[in-house]
This record gives C-alpha cells, sequence and structure tokens, in this order.
C-alpha cells in the first residue's frame, strides 16, 4: 500500500508540533509536516478564490472566519497530495491530538480492508454519534456506519478517492472543514468511523478561535433551524445509500 502520513501544523506553533513529534517518534511513525494556511496572511484576493459569502451563509448559519478558512485549505493541501502522490490512502493529523499507542495497529486493520470505502474518522467530537452496522477489526476497535459522522478533524484516513471527492466539492468554501464532511451524501462519500477513537483531543486552545473567537460570530437563528431540518431530512433520504461495510481481507 501507497501510504503516508500527513501533519498538519501552523509554522508558528512550534510547541504543539513538538508535542505531536513526540508521540509520532514514541509511535515510530515517519510522516510529513504540512504548513498549515494561516487564515489571516490570506489577501482578500486569495479568498475571494475560494470562498464566497453568499454560497456560505446559503450552507451555513454564520459567517466563517479566516481560521476556519485556512483550515480548510490546510486539508485540501493534504487532499492535493493525496492525488498528485497517488497515495492509496493517507492518515491526515492535526496537531491537537492525543494519539493512542494502538494507532498504528488501527492502521494495519485498514490496510486489510477492501478498497471500498472514501473516509475513515478516527476522531470524536461534542456529542456521541450513533452507530447503524459495525465490524469487528480486533478485541478492541470495531469499524463502524453512522448516519451522522463525528465532527472534528483531528484524525482521519483518507483514500485516494475520497480526496478526488473532497477536493471536486471544495469550493466553495461554505461551512467549517468538520461539518462540511457531515454532508457525505453530497459528495457521495463513503464514510466510516473507528470505535474506540484512537484520536482524541487535547485542551490546547484552537488555533482557529485565536483567528478569531467562532463563539463570537453572529448566528443567524432562523436559517439555523431551517437548515437542521433540511440537514435531518436528507440523513433520512439517504439513509438507504449508506455505504456497504468494507471486507476484511486478511
Amino acid at each position: 500500500m501507497k501510504f503516508k502520513v500527513f501533519l498538519i501544523n501552523l509554522d508558528n506553533s512550534t510547541e504543539r508540533f513538538t508535542f505531536m513529534d513526540e508521540q509520532l517518534k514514541q509511535l515510530g511513525v515517519e510522516y510529513q509536516r504540512i504548513s498549515a494556511v494561516y487564515g489571516k496572511d490570506l489577501h482578500d484576493t486569495e479568498i475571494a478564490k475560494v470562498y464566497d459569502p453568499q454560497t456560505n451563509l446559503q450552507k451555513y448559519d454564520k459567517k466563517l472566519n479566516l481560521g476556519e478558512i485556512g483550515c480548510y485549505l490546510s486539508h485540501v493541501q493534504c487532499w492535493q497530495m493525496i492525488i498528485e502522490q497517488q497515495l492509496d490512502y493517507a492518515l491526515i493529523l492535526e496537531d491537537d491530538s492525543i494519539l493512542d499507542p494502538a494507532l498504528m495497529t488501527v492502521i494495519q486493520h485498514i490496510n486489510n480492508l477492501s478498497a471500498d470505502w472514501d473516509y475513515i474518522k478516527l476522531c470524536h467530537g461534542r456529542k456521541p454519534k450513533g452507530i447503524v452496522k459495525s465490524i469487528v477489526l480486533d478485541d478492541r476497535f470495531s469499524l463502524s456506519t453512522c448516519l451522522k459522522l463525528p465532527a472534528s478533524t483531528r484524525g482521519q484516513c483518507v483514500s485516494l478517492a475520497g480526496a478526488q471527492k473532497l477536493l471536486a466539492t471544495a469550493y466553495p468554501i461554505a461551512r467549517p472543514v468538520d461539518i462540511d464532511i457531515q454532508f457525505w451524501f453530497e459528495k457521495q462519500l463513503r464514510c466510516f468511523v473507528v470505535r474506540p477513537f484512537p484520536v482524541i483531543g487535547t485542551d490546547l486552545d484552537s488555533d482557529i478561535n485565536r483567528q478569531g473567537r467562532r463563539t463570537n460570530v453572529e448566528r443567524h437563528h432562523l436559517l439555523r433551524i431551517w437548515q437542521k431540518m433540511k440537514f435531518e431530512l436528507n440523513l433520512l433520504k439517504y439513509k438507504q445509500q449508506l455505504p456497504s461495510l468494507p471486507k476484511i481481507q486478511k
């Protein structure tokens, strides 16, 4: 399998880099650091090429801040590298992650799966999500389908086919990247979740929040209610299109 590990890290976040580097070295993992896009460094013309405020408010209930745009573009860099290097898949990590010592065991299980997947989430959001179907990977980990995907993009595996689908639907950026992937049905993404999560969050302050607090942005409450209703209806509509679980080949 052609496989790489990408670590997304801002150039000025040296403590985070050291934190992740030490964990990855302890696990014996070779990785490539991806210099994250710092949203505040983007010129207006650069932002206009990838972000449209009108499309943003059609699909999300508040204006994206520069950190959210930069975060999305950082993941785009990883998807582009998967395609350019023709990787079978990559493990993409953000630099505010605690890695389970068994993370590479999970990766070995993923190596043994048939190629019938685009995106495998290894991290959780704030709210637990229900499982639809599962297969056992070993005496600890399982792979599941979820109608509602967990938020957060701290850790995920993205296949070549998944990177192509994600890149094809990336622009104009309309939602934070973790929320956008929850709309798997718009992208025809075959998404799965590993449990228990081998990548978990830290109490480090978000680099996105350092560029503009999400909670301080004006929310359009009626728009939020309408969008949430549409999302729930679409989940019901596309429930029958949830992908079959990959087969374990070895």
